[in-house]
Order: C-alpha cells, then sequence, then structure tokens
C-alpha cells in the first residue's frame, strides 16, 4: 500500500471510530437517562470572507417557552490555508482567525423565539501550522500546498482585476455584524413527527467593511429546523438560504456573490444524565463563481465531533472540533468551545 492509500486508510479509520464511538460506548453510559437536549453543535462555517455574510448555526427546532431565556458565549478558533493566484486575481487566506460570539435567546411568545448575536474577530499569522501539518500527516487529509510556505504566516485578501475585494486586516479586533433572527415554532416534537421551527434573519451592517469585518449590506436569511429524539439519541437537521445585499467593494472588483443554501445534520447520544456526545456534517455552497480559484467557488463540507457536559442546572459546556473533508475552500482546522446558561 502506497503511504497516500495509507494516510487515507487511517484517517478513513479514525472517522468510522468517531462515527461509532456512541454506540461503542453504550455499554458504559447510565441504565436510563433523561432526556435532556444538549446538541447540536452550535459552530459557523469558519471561511474567513464568509464571516461578513449570514452564516446560519445548527441548533434546536424546539424553541424557549415565553419568558425563558439563554446565554451563550462561543469561542471558535480556526486556522486555514487556501492561496492561489494568477494576474490581477488572487484568493488568499492564510493564517488563523478567532471569532468570540454572544448568543442571547428569548421566548417573546408562545411559539416564539428572538436571537440576537453581536460578535468580534481576531485574525493573525497564528501557531497552529506545524501542529496541523502532523494532523494532515497522521490522517491523509490534504496538505494544500502548505509545504510550499513557511509556516505562521499571514495574508486575507480576495482581488479580481487587479481591485481588492475583501481585506482582513491582521492584529485588529473587529466587530462583526449583527444577525437578528425571529423563530416560529412550526410543530412540537410528538410521537407523530419531529419538531419544526422556521427562522428568518435580518443581519445589520455594523462591521467595518473597509476592515474586512463586515459586508456593508443588510443581508437576510431564512430556513427551517428540525429535531427528533428516540431514546438516547437525538437527531437535528437545517436548511437555509442566504441572500446577500452585493458589497460594493466586490461590485467594483467585478465578483458577483451568489446565493448560498446550506444544510446540517447532527446526531446526539446522551451517555449520561450530564454528558452528551456530539457529531456533525455541515454544507455551503460556493461564495462565487466569479474567480477561478477553488479557494473560493467550491462548495464546503464541514464534519465536527464533539462532547456537550452540564456543569450545573441550566449551564453547559461544549466542546468540539472540525475539518473540512473537501479541503479545498474550508478552514483546515476548527476549534469551538461555548458556555451556555439558561435564565
Amino acid at each position: 500500500m502506497t503511504p497516500a492509500r495509507s494516510r487515507r486508510a487511517t484517517a478513513a479509520s479514525l472517522l468510522a471510530l468517531a462515527a461509532a464511538l456512541p454506540a461503542l460506548t453504550a455499554c458504559a453510559g447510565s441504565d436510563d437517562v433523561r432526556q435532556r437536549v444538549r446538541g447540536p453543535l452550535p459552530t459557523r462555517i469558519q471561511q474567513p470572507v464568509a464571516q461578513i455574510f449570514p452564516n446560519p448555526r445548527p441548533r434546536r427546532a424546539q424553541l424557549l417557552e415565553p419568558g425563558a431565556g439563554r446565554a451563550t458565549l462561543d469561542l471558535e478558533y480556526a486556522s486555514i490555508f487556501e492561496r492561489n493566484s494568477d494576474p490581477g486575481q488572487e484568493a488568499n487566506f492564510d493564517g488563523e482567525t478567532a471569532r468570540v460570539t454572544t448568543r442571547i435567546s428569548y421566548g417573546v411568545a408562545p411559539g416564539a423565539e428572538l436571537l440576537v448575536e453581536p460578535a468580534f474577530q481576531f485574525a493573525s499569522g497564528g501557531f497552529l501550522d506545524r501542529i496541523v501539518d502532523d494532523f494532515h500527516e497522521i490522517t491523509g487529509f490534504a496538505e494544500g500546498g502548505r509545504d510550499l510556505f513557511p509556516r505562521d504566516q499571514y495574508s486575507m485578501s480576495v482581488r479580481n482585476q487587479d481591485r481588492t475585494a475583501w481585506q482582513l486586516q491582521e492584529d485588529e479586533v473587529l466587530l462583526g455584524d449583527l444577525p437578528i433572527t425571529l423563530l416560529v415554532q412550526v410543530r412540537d416534537e410528538d410521537d407523530d413527527g419531529p419538531a419544526i421551527a422556521a427562522r428568518v434573519t435580518l443581519e445589520i451592517p455594523t462591521g467595518d467593511e473597509s476592515r474586512g469585518g463586515g459586508s456593508g449590506g443588510w443581508d437576510t436569511a431564512a430556513g427551517v429546523l428540525f429535531e427528533r429524539s428516540l431514546g438516547r439519541w437525538t437527531l437535528t437537521a437545517s436548511f437555509d438560504g442566504v441572500h446577500v445585499d452585493q458589497p460594493r467593494s466586490f461590485v467594483e472588483a467585478g465578483i458577483d456573490i451568489r446565493t448560498m443554501l446550506f444544510a446540517a445534520g447532527g446526531v446526539e447520544y446522551r451517555w449520561t444524565d450530564r454528558f452528551s456526545l456530539l457529531g456533525q456534517a455541515l454544507f455551503r455552497t460556493p461564495i462565487t463563481r466569479s474567480l477561478p480559484f477553488e479557494e473560493i467557488d467550491r462548495e464546503i463540507v464541514d464534519l465536527g465531533f464533539g462532547a456537550a457536559f452540564d456543569v450545573a442546572r441550566d449551564v453547559t459546556v461544549t466542546a468540539s472540533f472540525h475539518e473540512d473533508a473537501v479541503a479545498a475552500s474550508g478552514p483546515d482546522l476548527t476549534f469551538y468551545l461555548g458556555l451556555a446558561v439558561g435564565f
């Protein structure tokens, strides 16, 4: 077996083991667990330029009761190396990004929930390149040309027709655009079927477009959520469309931002009364077809594995790691850490 095939076999074995882990550990769990849903993993796809547009997160389809609230502090840290250029054109995403989001949900009426998500972002050359290289060597995931450039460098820009459409400033804390989402319960979960909810998002341009923190436009998104619990297991799914108010800088550079489609599927296994294992797949269509580079004109399939633990009543800590299965446009590695508190 060639080294490449060996690495691919190793990667396939690791993914199969991760997928089978809930079943393998079932015998070690509690005999009877209460049905407390802690998933799905509420992560965004951390492609840098896409952070200026709505990026619907997976979430429960069962909404909060009127007067109930939930506050979550999210930290998402990603390493990405996707670089390509031709004369007058480039799509360079080389560095590490940290995004801190405070999500506040509140049940405003029977079957209606309001969600606001203020966020800050920071980007730098980082420190994870060697770790990511070793991870790719072990698992067989594509290197993407990392070995051709020095480690821990920084370059975040999109150019076309010798015009800069987007550039993310290094070593600056930037305020992001503000998504405000209204969710409506279509049906509650019962013996006949899953919980279903619809959501509509308006993203207010609070970010600085010139520094790469915002789109400068009023972007919108809409989608539908599903949730079904079966004993220890909970399955979730979501489908969303995002319509972008074309940023002026992209228009001037001759880049058309497409309507993006998102899909997510998640599985939760409740191991004990306080602990759940979580697996997830996220899909997003390309941002644009105006540049002939796979670094920006390819779909993203993000695979995530993690766990959630109740540290106290209505206080849950969630952690996960994520890898782009396509290895063309998405981050090489993403870590997520979240603290959620009910009120």
